[in-house]
């Protein structure tokens, strides 16, 4: 027991170079080596999240954790290797035909699906087929609209022929594919297989208790070898302080700490005996959106003079604890897309209020609160639960905003509550985070064509409704071409007009910081994180603590 749970604390620094991204010069890669013990099947992997999937279908997938979720169950036919490249998955092999703009993938034989039904070409068809369908409330559409045809050459052949062969086009068949003969006569969008998930990944359901827990046992006749672990268990706790006792409990050996739990709970004896932390760059940003429906909005005066009154900094210093990084626009600081040469926006509340007062925004009652046509500038702030970094920052810009005459309240919603603002556009502003792919085309979020209107069935996500004509041609373009030095001058462009624009207060970029139990070996941090390989994670029999499969 002395030799695994050492006193030491596993920190390691890893940065995203190559495809899609750049590795900054200023940080320090630091590895300290653990014990290695034999892998050995069995036991549970135990993780908390504040929130659960929302559907057990990938092309219907609306967050993270629901495509973390799905990932577990169903396969694509390529996934994401450890260096930020393509790895076959379903697919064994594939050529790329630039001349004719094709992709041929050559199926892996003899796969199943969970029920043991075979898998085969027109299961990847007819997945192509459901996500093109506009009736189909996928958020993934966007990723095959240059896709020309799908051919099903024989069971284990599949031709794709592109419109144009872009960046992403590989990197977009990691979505899951789902089963023909399960779905064939099924309403994709209300299917009973979306909660009865039947895919051909590591794990296959076992059970789902909605905003409680999923469990996933391992699926014995994966196609690369059954996964170590018998079970993951997802555990719902929407408090992060109720996680983090769980995970000192030592009823949760995965747990996605916050920067203050780092600072303060993180480095200290007891913790560092039992768990390893790993921390690395994510591919994600933080924003306030502006629902560019709402008149007070629409003048980008208006926009900047709140950006000019937010101190972003102090955001950082106080709700991260000085661990982010201050951001200008679209992109991870750390992508090749990012612009450096943007200067971010000064904490300049004098200049916020001549701005509004310029836009017509005055106090004319002496009351603290600007008017403007007889409407008060009084405004939402909404964020979600389970995020004490977000909703710190939504209280600071709360008292920010209302130092130059904005009356803001903050309002906290569950998860799932929040996916349906998003999706209605009901809400004046928000802080939430983007998540990017390895190429980082940003068109799903930004050109005009991907606003979302649930009631007719459409699903995007350019939830601000923003629309400039330069962007979309910019982002269009950017699709089309396989240069990326080219790309790189258009994404640029990009960057510098939304930072101008403001449709989004770009707020910050962190690091991610799982801290998992020493029990758990088969970790390798990599460019792409740590969990690219998790059903190749083992607990050594010696340390296993949870009873074998049923």
């Amino acid at each position: 027991m002395v030799m695994i749970f050492a006193p030491f604390l596993v920190v390691m620094f890893i940065f995203l170079p190559g495809c899609g991204v750049e590795t900054p010069s200023n940080r320090v890669s630091e590895t300290t080596m653990e014990i290695s013990l034999s892998p050995a099947y069995g036991d549970s992997i135990v993780e908390t999240s504040n929130a659960g999937p929302v559907i057990l279908n990938p092309i219907l997938c609306p967050d993270s954790v629901t495509r973390r979720t799905c990932g577990l169950i169903f396969s694509g036919l390529v996934k994401e290797g450890p260096e930020l490249n393509m790895l076959g998955d379903l697919a064994d092999t594939w050529e790329i035909s630039l001349e004719s703009r094709e992709i041929t993938f050559h199926l892996k034989k003899n796969v199943r699906w969970h029920d043991a039904a075979p898998f085969n070409a027109w299961d990847v068809l007819f997945t192509y087929q459901k996500i093109a369908d506009p009736k189909t409330q996928t958020y993934d559409r966007e990723n095959f609209s240059q896709v020309k045809t799908v051919e099903v050459i024989d069971p284990d052949t599949v031709r794709v022929r592109y419109d144009n062969l872009t960046p992403a086009a590989l990197e977009a068949w990691s979505i899951g594919i789902i089963p023909r003969h399960l779905f064939l006569n099924e309403d994709i969008n209300t299917s009973k297989y979306n909660q009865q998930a039947i895919g051909t990944g590591p794990f296959r359901l076992k059970n789902w208790e909605p905003q409680t827990r999923v469990v996933l046992e391992a699926n014995l006749d994966y196609f690369n070898g059954r996964p170590y672990a018998d079970r993951y268990i997802l555990k719902i706790i929407p408090d992060p302080s109720m996680q983090f006792l769980e995970l000192l409990k030592e009823n949760v050996d995965i747990f996605a700490i916050t920067t203050d739990q780092f600072i303060k709970q993180a480095d200290t004896p007891e913790f560092t005996s039992k768990f390893n932390v790993f921390r690395y760059p994510q591919r994600v940003y933080n924003f306030l959106s502006f629902n560019l429906l709402n008149p007070f909005f629409q003048d980008r005066k208006v926009r900047q003079a709140l950006c000019l009154a937010t101190d972003r900094q102090k955001i950082i210093d106080n709700a991260l604890y000085g661990m982010g990084t201050l951001i200008t626009g679209p992109f991870p600081p750390f992508f090749w897309a990012y612009d450096k040469s943007v200067k971010p926006w000064p904490y300049d509340p004098e200049k916020a209020r001549q701005m509004l007062n310029e836009s017509g925004w005055k106090d004319t009652d002496s009351d603290g609160i600007l008017e403007r046509d007889g409407k008060k500038f009084q405004v939402e702030i909404v964020t979600n639960n389970g995020n004490d970094t977000r909703k710190l920052a939504a209280c600071m810009i709360r008292d920010y905003w209302k130092d130059v005459g904005v009356s803001a309240s903050v309002r906290f919603v569950d998860w799932n509550a929040l996916m349906d603002i998003c999706d209605y556009k009901s809400y004046d502003t928000m802080i939430l985070g983007w998540s990017h792919n390895v190429d980082p085309d940003p068109y799903r979020r930004w050109h005009s064509s991907q606003m979302p209107d649930k009631e007719k069935g459409k699903m995007g996500d350019n939830f601000m409704s923003y629309s400039n004509p330069e962007v979309d041609r910019l982002l269009e373009e950017a699709r089309k071409i396989t240069d990326q030095a080219e790309r790189e001058k258009m994404y640029h462009r990009f960057h510098q007009i939304l930072a101008d624009e403001q449709p989004y207060i770009f707020i910050y970029a962190t690091d991610m910081i799982y801290a998992v139990h020493k029990r758990i070996h088969g970790i390798k941090l990599e460019p792409a994180g740590i969990r690219y390989n998790f059903e190749n994670w083992y607990v050594p029999k010696q340390y296993q603590k949870y009873g074998e499969l049923e």
